[in-house]
């Protein structure tokens, strides 16, 4: 993997726009506080956003940074971007699949390499801990939101993908049921993180169908390249851990991640 269009997909592009230039503001000891998109319109599409499943709101976080990442690929070819978004959808797969990591801030300034710091930084804790703390999928959220509509140009189609996305996951990948006896003792996270969800649900040119989602899933793992990925656990070590199947080659149903009635 030697660029961050290896493993970008066409949603990120938000069908073609003008990349080339710089036309926001950017201090990297500013950040946040220059971004025009109003604080209380992201928190409203998070709350939009809390009636679809936990790993479908982390989906959503993943694409809003894909969508950034796509925003500077001719910008900045770091592979590490690529890298980081392969990582981050496999952990959709199972969370044990990617490795936690944080950069230096003091490598990642400037009005392009910033705001990637910026995105990639409030996109690990949420993929990380928002099965123990969900209000971590939730800031994430709200800060791409802000993030993306900062440094994406405004006629770029950005708000439409958004709200469609946020009514295809509300729609299609609502919350799981859960009863208050059910997996007590959080042993189950990756049933409580709700039913798989594909990259193509943000594809508005295609329809959204969960039904096909495991095996879309299946499909892009076993496309993985974990050996070129360094975010990205062997699989012995994935094994060591207890995923179940074979890493990078098999996924359970999600019906078989339910708690088993004893």
């Amino acid at each position: 993997m030697t660029s961050t269009t290896a493993v970008l997909h066409p949603f990120a592009q938000l069908g073609g726009y003008d990349r080339s230039g710089i036309r926001y503001l950017w201090n990297d000891t500013r950040a946040s506080k220059d971004f025009a998109f109003p604080l209380a319109e992201a928190e409203a599409l998070a709350a939009r956003a809390a009636a679809a499943s936990l790993r479908a709101r982390l989906a959503l976080c993943v694409a809003l940074f894909e969508v950034v990442v796509a925003r500077f690929e001719t910008l900045d070819p770091d592979p590490y971007l690529g890298r980081v978004v392969e990582a981050a959808w496999t952990s959709l797969a199972d969370r044990r699949y990617a490795l936690y990591d944080e950069r230096l801030r003091s490598e990642w300034l400037g009005p392009v390499r910033g705001p990637l710091w910026c995105g990639f930084t409030w996109l690990a804790p949420a993929l990380a801990f928002s099965d123990d703390d969900p209000s971590e999928c939730a800031s994430a959220l709200v800060y791409l939101v802000r993030l993306a509509h900062h440094v994406v140009p405004a006629d770029a189609p950005l708000a439409a993908w958004l709200d469609a996305s946020l009514q295809r996951i509300v729609q299609h990948h609502p919350a799981p049921a859960i009863g208050p006896m059910e997996d007590l003792f959080g042993r189950h996270p990756e049933w409580r993180r709700g039913p798989y969800i594909a990259s193509s649900c943000f594809d508005l040119t295609r329809p959204c169908a969960p039904e096909r989602a495991h095996a879309e899933v299946l499909q892009a793992l076993r496309r993985v390249r974990w050996q070129d990925n360094p975010l990205l656990k062997p699989p012995a070590e994935l094994i060591a851990e207890g995923l179940p199947g074979t890493p990078y080659d098999s996924l359970p149903a999600y019906a078989a991640l339910q708690p088993q009635s004893s």
